[in-house]
């Protein structure tokens, strides 16, 4: 009988029916199974075979999300008839999405296959403030914290986290796990996390081999172990302080000002940005290719303004633009402030830190509660339109430089506005509703388009599409649920106005086919993850082949290196920009090309970070870019 009730467990796991779970688990108290077995050898088994399908490729992000809710509805029901002993204490891990990122899906991925491993996971929610990390961990004496960042802009607060746990002389008495798709095993190193792994199966298996090697907890946790690691941690925290009091931006920014106004005679280029740019996209003949950083927020020190300024003054904005084009001589400006402005005007809850990426707050209780707003004055995306206007009129007539607007496409609208994990939840079990709110978010983003080109309030406008992703769903369920509605109603738009469709998705692996063929874009920003290349990430060398002839490419190095202002750090940067450039070029003749690419980053220079590394991308592409066109293509 035992066996037969923890077979069914995992089947109703595995079918994702919380109810069934919750009968079972009862079933299986009331017959006298063990809470633990049941939980182990029932509901976790099941949770097992649903993440090996992922593993596969058989099952997506959905179905992992389901099945666990079945699982934490089993585990509910049992969790407080375990008897726990001594040396079968479960150990205790606190999770959460850094401050200021509200992506919490690899989060809730994770936080799912170490509870299934026997962890007690207490689970902070997404945009957690630094401070809480280390205080539930104290708290709770937990074994681990596990931090995660999909965006680039917010990787920073993780090392705060790590600090305060320094400070308070916590960071001996626990393990700490770093995630994300931009987070590599050298930004873990460097911020001196324990461990990153591409995947919560890894995660996992990391974290019980590392939390079975720890002291036990009285002792890891003692006022004499705390007081030793104070003592440990203080010299390498004072010279921390002391770099910390610089504002590195706007150091930068100054000594770059310096050094562009010190130089009577600036060098004179064959081709104007624009021209450059407009021809790259078109495959005409270059001096060079065209280079720009997703460098957005951090070019806003050149202005010397907060990040809050930059997103809500439109003279800031500007200036920022401006000033950042001019002093960088790059060759656009991309116009993105952040992924909120569409879903603030639905009534998302936005918060606007003084000096960091605006994000949502909160999200709507109910899909009912979604009404398709009008573009006017006082919404957000008039206000970014307004303020696209202004940088175009100025980066065009001072500067020749092309500037590129920037907003959501519907399902990232919705997602933002609802919760991604709940949107994608719902697609499985209640698809029509979220189909009907997609709608409405697509008849919004259409009105933000329209608007932006009969305003002429960009040289070109680029969405953020960024679920198209195969391990998040599959390719059938990204064309229901997004592509179709981008293809057939945000496209011709675009059309009408004879305007290019150009892409940012910083995702891991893309449904390229869809993005690029089926949607016909032009010109298409991508982000590059090599620990996941196994999984679908592809680089120019894969992409240039498959699209080239279509579409031009604009990528790949890795943003997170834009945070180092070391020696080494600006180096890096300068050898893989060189890397990246001597690769592009015999992979675009290869393929009867010449100019299809754009020199970039996979995402956004991190807002904070230095711009000596940003500089330093574009003066490689300067200077090597020239020669390497004429030897190549003549």
């Amino acid at each position: 009988m035992s066996t037969a009730i923890l077979n069914q467990l995992a089947e109703a796991v595995v079918d994702g029916d919380d109810d069934l779970a919750e009968e079972l688990a009862q079933k299986a108290l009331d017959e006298g199974v063990d809470p633990y077995e049941a939980i182990v050898d029932g509901l976790a088994k099941g949770m097992t075979i649903v993440s090996d399908n992922y593993e596969k490729g058989e099952a997506f992000v959905p179905h992992l999300l389901i099945a666990s809710g079945a699982m934490y509805a089993g585990m509910d029901i049992l969790t407080p008839h375990m008897k726990v002993e001594g040396g079968e204490q479960r150990s205790i891990g606190v999770i959460g999405t850094i401050e200021g990122d509200v992506h919490d899906i690899g989060k809730n991925l994770v936080k799912t296959m170490m509870s299934a491993a026997g962890f007690d996971m207490v689970d902070l929610g997404h945009d957690v403030p630094v401070e809480k990390f280390v205080e539930v961990a104290k708290e709770k004496k937990a074994d681990l914290i596990s931090m995660s960042a999909l965006m680039t802009t917010t990787m920073t607060n993780m090392e705060k986290v790590i600090e305060m746990l320094q400070e308070d002389g916590l960071r001996d008495s626990l393990v700490v796990m770093v995630g994300g798709a931009p987070v590599s095993p050298e930004f873990a190193e460097k911020i001196t996390a324990d461990s990153t792994h591409p995947d919560s199966m890894a995660a996992t298996e990391w974290a019980k081999d590392a939390v079975s090697k720890l002291d036990p907890a009285e002792q890891r946790w003692s006022e004499e172990k705390i007081s030793l690691a104070k003592v440990k941690y203080r010299e390498i925290l004072s010279k921390k302080t002391v770099k910390g009091k610089t504002d590195i931006g706007l150091e930068t920014a100054k000594q770059i000002i310096a050094d562009f106004e010190s130089v009577a005679v600036k060098t004179k280029e064959e081709m104007t940005h624009m021209d450059r740019t407009l021809a790259a996209m078109g495959d005409k003949k270059v001096d060079r290719l065209p280079v720009y950083p997703l460098a957005c927020g951090s070019l806003r020190k050149f202005a010397d303004v907060n990040y809050k300024e930059y997103a809500t003054d439109i003279n800031a904005f500007v200036e920022s633009a401006y000033l950042g084009s001019k002093y960088l001589d790059t060759d656009m400006f991309v116009g993105l402030i952040d992924l909120s402005a569409t879903s603030a005007d639905f009534g998302c809850k936005i918060k606007y830190p003084e000096d960091d990426t605006p994000s949502s707050e909160g999200h709507l209780e109910a899909y009912e509660q979604i009404e398709v707003p009008e573009v006017k004055e006082g919404t957000r995306a008039y206000e970014l339109i307004m303020a696209s206007k202004a940088a175009t009129e100025k980066l065009n007539k001072e500067l020749n430089t092309p500037f590129v607007g920037f907003h959501e496409g519907p399902l990232l609208t919705l997602t933002q506005l609802m919760g991604a994990d709940r949107v994608l939840m719902d697609m499985k079990t209640n698809p029509d509703v979220v189909l009907e709110a997609v709608q409405k978010c697509t008849d919004y983003i259409c009105q933000v388009s329209e608007l932006f080109f009969a305003e002429n309030a960009c040289n070109a406008l680029c969405i953020d599409n960024l679920w198209s992703n195969n391990v998040i769903m599959s390719e059938e369920d990204y064309w229901k649920f997004d592509g179709k509605f981008v293809s057939e109603q945000h496209i011709p738009v675009f059309k009408k106005y004879d305007q290019p469709y150009i892409i940012h998705n910083c995702a891991d692996a893309v449904h390229f086919d869809t993005q690029i063929k089926k949607f016909g874009t032009q010109l298409y920003s991508y982000a590059y993850y090599p620990k996941l290349r196994g999984k679908g990430s592809q680089n120019y060398a894969d992409l240039i082949p498959k699209y080239g002839d279509a579409c031009c490419m604009m990528g790949e190095v890795n943003p997170v290196q834009f945070m180092d202002n070391t020696p080494e750090g600006i180096q890096k940067v300068k050898d893989d920009t060189k890397d990246l450039l001597e690769g592009v070029l015999p992979v675009l003749k290869e393929n009867g090309l010449q100019s299809k690419y754009v020199m970039s980053t996979g995402c956004e220079t991190p807002p904070g970070g230095t711009l000596t590394t940003v500089k330093a991308m574009v003066d490689v592409v300067k200077k090597m870019g020239p020669d390497l066109q004429k030897q190549i293509f003549g």
